[in-house]
């Protein structure tokens, strides 16, 4: 008797012949919020496989504050800056040392907030979401939020509010879909714990996390423009091109700078 030999799956993927041969399964998974799919078990595991090869740890995949040198790039003498969530003020520290600018802070964080004080940088000891509320329009060249939006009660009216009272937005997070949290959550059936989300379920800041495509997909619906952005991959920052680049599946994290398609802002030099 023959053995039989167990069939390769097809270029496409597992996704690819599950749509052909699972009636419905494609109104199922719209459904459900599957809008397309980027990558297929296949490609997950020789995530797994490279990193495995590749001898590297983890825990190095996401370095602190890898935004901040490319931030401080941006600024020009006589900026202002608004570190919504500052901690304990060390973009505040670099920009004073490296340029002539206006800087504030803002943090909720009583212990942090004396930490900028500590160190001579201005500060206000305040939520936030509730701070840019009292802020008249465009008067700041960038508010910054590094690795807070997910910890916002109200992101996206936080967005708008900063693409209100400064030029540029400049928003940075853990990307959701990265493969080691998919694989994660898919396997483990658990809520991820990766380098760049290092808290349990019930002690996470976070509460409205999402991935570099759900934010892509916000600018087009809220007519925002991305001006530049980069991808934190496997420790390395790389310029991020969007339409040409599509880090969604490997980026631990991700660096925007957006502003308003319908405002009309004078030149800059």
């Amino acid at each position: 008797m023959k053995s039989k030999t167990r069939q390769r799956p097809p270029e496409g993927g597992l996704e690819t012949e599950a749509l052909k041969h699972l009636p419905g399964v494609e109104a199922f998974l719209q459904a459900v919020g599957v809008k397309s799919s980027d990558s297929t078990f296949p490609a997950l595991y020789q995530r797994v496989v490279d990193f495995i090869n590749s001898g590297k740890d983890f825990g190095s995949h996401a370095p602190k504050r890898w935004e901040d040198p490319l931030i401080e790039t941006l600024v020009r003498p006589n900026d202002s800056i608004l570190d919504l969530g500052c901690g304990n003020g060390d973009l505040l520290a670099r920009l004073s040392y490296q340029h002539d600018v206006v800087l504030q802070g803002v943090d909720r964080d009583g212990e942090a907030v004396l930490r900028c004080i500590e160190r001579g940088m201005p500060v206000c000891h305040e939520d936030l979401e509730r701070f840019l509320g009292t802020l008249p329009d465009q008067c700041y060249t960038y508010a910054v939020l590094e690795k807070t939006l997910q910890t916002l009660h109200y992101p996206l009216k936080t967005l708008h509010q900063m693409l209100r009272i400064a030029r540029w937005g400049v928003v940075s997070f853990p990307n959701f879909a990265h493969w080691s949290v998919r694989l994660a959550f898919s396997l483990g059936g658990r809520m991820p714990v990766t380098a760049s989300l290092p808290n349990t379920w019930y002690d996470t800041p976070n509460i409205h996390l999402c991935s570099i495509t759900d934010f892509i997909d916000w600018t087009e619906k809220d007519n925002i423009t991305i001006v530049k952005a980069w991808a934190l991959v496997e420790g390395n920052v790389l310029d991020y091109v969007i339409g040409e680049n599509d880090y969604n599946i490997t980026a631990d994290q991700a660096l925007f700078v957006i502003e308003r398609k319908d405002f009309a802002y004078p030149p800059r030099d």
